[in-house]
């Protein structure tokens, strides 16, 4: 330790007369040490848009389903519990699971979808939607005609 100590003492009174580092050797580490910090928050916000983002989306899009869920929508918790919405409390949802109406009580925080009414077939299966229709690079592509 006090070798270290003396050597910098000898760098700095060697400073001035040529023998410690030159201006050049300071200027590149610089650069190199302002690299690595620009590359360091180029990752951080490349992580950003790729992960954090997107799932406070999700997130977001999941707490306005959970807000707008009514009696009669098909729900699955966290735990991959499947069944339809019976009761809404202020911070519990009761929901029935089986054709037996065994009832079931979680708090809202453990719904992780909502399925609304309206796009359940009468025997509790998701309707299928109408594929959306395929866009070329440069907008709608041309239907062909025989």
């Amino acid at each position: 330790m006090l070798d270290l100590i003396l050597r910098a003492g000898e760098a700095a009174g060697n400073a001035g007369t040529g023998t410690g580092v030159s201006s050049e050797e300071m200027m590149g580490t610089t650069y190199g040490s302002l690299a690595s910090i620009a590359l360091l928050v180029l990752m951080f916000v490349v992580f950003y848009f790729i992960l954090i983002r997107p799932q406070r989306k999700r997130d977001k899009e999941l707490k306005e389903e959970v807000s707008k869920m009514a009696v009669g929508d098909r729900v699955v918790t966290i735990g991959g519990l499947v069944g339809f919405v019976a009761n809404i409390k202020e911070n519990e949802i009761t929901i029935s699971t089986s054709a037996a109406n065994t009832l079931v009580t979680f708090t809202k925080s453990a719904i992780q979808s909502v399925v609304k009414r309206d796009r359940l077939n009468p025997d509790g299966t998701v309707k299928k939607e109408p594929a959306p229709e395929k866009k070329g690079l440069f907008g709608s592509k041309k239907k062909e005609e025989d």
